[in-house]
């Protein structure tokens, strides 16, 4: 479920590490504001996203209202179009800080169906509302990231880190985004990374992604991709190591996050990209065509990596998901945690207010 995604045969597998709640808190905000023609039009298309049993909450009080909001930015992941049902019931309320607070909601339940644009639409217009606003500005950062415009997200963590400097999970995106800004520096976003691990608490536990020349990593790979292929007789497939994936892929959708993507069995003017997490039906034909070639990320998978073992270990399960997806080979892959990414995590309570 994309809203204007043009890549519409891109498979988006389940976020099994992601939970991009920004969490709440209640505080009052001065001046008024009114929704721009922009988030006005919007908000009509997030009414036609929400199936109609998802339309059913009463209206509530001011203090009570704010509480439900809370309450569905902690479970948001759970029940997306519920929460996005209950923001737009008050986007028009008399007050202000309430209408803040449907737009934050809005955003995140936009980011779980993965309509980016509209996320980014209403996480703007709160954070246009109220610049003091770390939720808002949080909410904007990771649509932005998803969005593919990465310098645009860096400028709004910066924002953010001068709000709450204390937030571990921003000063992991913003390192992330300066990889994107300069691939080929090793040490792009490091200091941010180290600030990042100096913070683990709940809300997430950061590294200091180990970084390997290519040439060392490339070796790994294809001792891992060795392995994997004799497995499958007669595969042609080959593989290449690129830095990151291609920005106009992310801007149409692709998780930036992504490790690794395969080409479509089918060769066709359809043909498409499975990139991590997609699920690929029972029967899906496991011959690839002739020259077929599996790519992985290697930033992205340095960025879940502290020391050269680690990286071992996610090359390892990278290829084995590959080859499991290209060749219906169902390997499984034993205890595999679940990946944290900055942008999946909570937003900490407004200070000060």
């Amino acid at each position: 479920m994309t809203g204007g995604n043009t890549t519409t045969s891109v498979i988006r597998g389940p976020h099994p590490s992601h939970h991009s709640g920004p969490g709440y808190a209640e505080h009052p905000i001065a001046r008024e504001f009114e929704l721009n023609d922009e988030v006005t039009e919007a908000a009509a298309r997030w009414l036609d996203y929400v199936p109609s049993e998802h339309r059913h909450r009463p209206a509530e009080s001011d203090k009570r209202t704010l509480e439900t909001l809370q309450e569905h930015m902690r479970s948001c992941s759970e029940h997306p179009l519920r929460a996005l049902w209950t923001a737009h019931r008050y986007l028009k309320e008399p007050s202000t800080s309430i209408r803040v607070a449907s737009l934050v909601l809005a955003s995140e339940a936009l980011w779980w169906l993965e309509y980016f644009e509209d996320a980014r639409i209403a996480a703007e217009a709160a954070v246009e509302a109220d610049p003091k606003s770390a939720q808002a500005r949080w909410r904007l950062a990771v649509a932005l990231y998803r969005r593919g415009r990465f310098s645009d997200s860096a400028k709004c963590l910066d924002d953010l880190l001068g709000l709450v400097n204390r937030f571990g999970p921003a000063w992991a995106l913003r390192g992330q985004v300066k990889v994107w800004l300069d691939p080929d520096n090793r040490d792009a976003g490091q200091s941010d990374f180290a600030a990042a691990a100096k913070l683990n608490s709940d809300s997430g536990t950061w590294v200091v992604p180990y970084r390997m020349e290519r040439e060392d990593f490339t070796a790994k790979v294809a001792e891992e991709f060795r392995i994997h292929d004799s497995e499958v007789v007669g595969s042609s497939s080959a593989f290449e190591v690129e830095w990151l994936p291609e920005t106009s892929r992310v801007e149409n959708g692709l998780d930036p996050d992504t490790r690794w993507y395969l080409p479509a069995t089918d060769s066709g003017p359809g043909a498409s990209l499975f990139p991590l997490g997609g699920e690929w039906a029972a029967g899906t034909p496991s011959q690839l065509p002739i020259g077929t070639t599996f790519v992985l990320y290697q930033r992205n998978i340095e960025n879940l990596s502290e020391d050269e073992e680690t990286v071992r270990k996610e090359i390892r399960e990278s290829v084995t998901e590959i080859f499991d997806r290209a060749y219906n080979l169902r390997a499984r892959i034993a205890n595999k945690a679940p990946e944290e990414h900055a942008e999946t995590t909570d937003v900490p309570e407004d200070e000060n207010r």
